[in-house]
């Protein structure tokens, strides 16, 4: 494989030369493939952008959370050919995110983690691995306060609270004689399964499967050995004669790897 990876230094001097780099900015940094160094020639640069107040964006994009203000702002560039994306979040809107995830909210009547946008989840997917692409001091602060937090216990118990009630699906679907019903629950169950796995592991990324594998190699996890995690996930053994079989084995699969992550 020939991986590419960003060099960081680009950053900053290419959003200021744009006008992309507010006078409040409190922190910037990358997330994103390139920045694993698991990049190639068509990856996309994943750049966010911390700063004290909303900006307004040039592109009139705006994504939703569940935050106040309830909107986020991009910008989108090409550097040397290569699209940049860039995401504008608040300080306040990074605080409240991570007030979702604290140990208090964790254990809330009220389950705040509950309100999780697609949007912010991926934040808090993307947070453990991203590089600052300034001196670096609020995104230390921020990955300190998320390993201190319940963001792994969350973020896992997300992932297999999705993967039970698909098991679950599975198996209904299975005794009623629905068995391409059956097949694509089972599928979807091992998807959440393998993510909830990862997760305790502190490889989030729930949200971007293409980089399952990588993220399988990269956890070398006994419970579930690359070679059989690879099998199940391109459906190998699967023989559409019998396709029970198949369905049988991935939801035993699956109880057996969630048994060993019950938070």
């Amino acid at each position: 494989m020939s991986d590419q990876k960003l060099d960081m230094a680009t950053i900053v001097p290419e959003l200021t030369s744009r006008t992309f780099l507010p006078d409040d900015t409190v922190g910037v940094f990358a997330s994103g493939s390139m920045v694993r160094g698991w990049g190639n020639a068509t990856s996309d640069v994943d750049v966010h952008v911390i700063t004290e107040a909303p900006r307004v964006s040039s592109i009139s994009e705006t994504g939703h959370v569940s935050l106040e203000p309830n909107t986020l702002q991009y910008e989108r560039t090409f550097v040397n050919g290569r699209r940049w994306d860039i995401e504008y979040w608040t300080e306040g809107q990074v605080d409240q995110l991570l007030g979702k995830v604290t140990w208090e909210a964790y254990d809330s009547p009220d389950s705040p983690w509950s309100t999780l946008s697609k949007t912010e989840l991926g934040m808090l997917e993307r947070l453990p691995y991203a590089a600052a692409a300034d001196d670096g001091p609020w995104l230390a602060s921020v990955q300190q306060r998320m390993r201190e937090s319940a963001h792994r216990v969350i973020l896992v118990g997300i992932s297999l609270r999705e993967s039970d009630g698909l098991v679950e699906d599975a198996a209904g679907q299975l005794e009623a004689g629905d068995l391409h019903s059956a097949v694509i629950a089972a599928r979807l169950a091992f998807n959440h399964t393998v993510d909830a796995l990862q997760a305790n592991e502190g490889q989030f990324g729930s949200l971007w499967p293409k980089w399952r594998a990588r993220r399988m190699a990269l956890i070398n996890s006994e419970v579930l050995p690359f070679e059989t995690y690879w099998v199940t996930e391109t459906m190998a053994a699967f023989d559409d004669e019998n396709p029970q079989t198949w369905v049988e084995e991935t939801i035993g699969l699956c109880r057996k790897i969630s048994s060993e992550l019950e938070v």
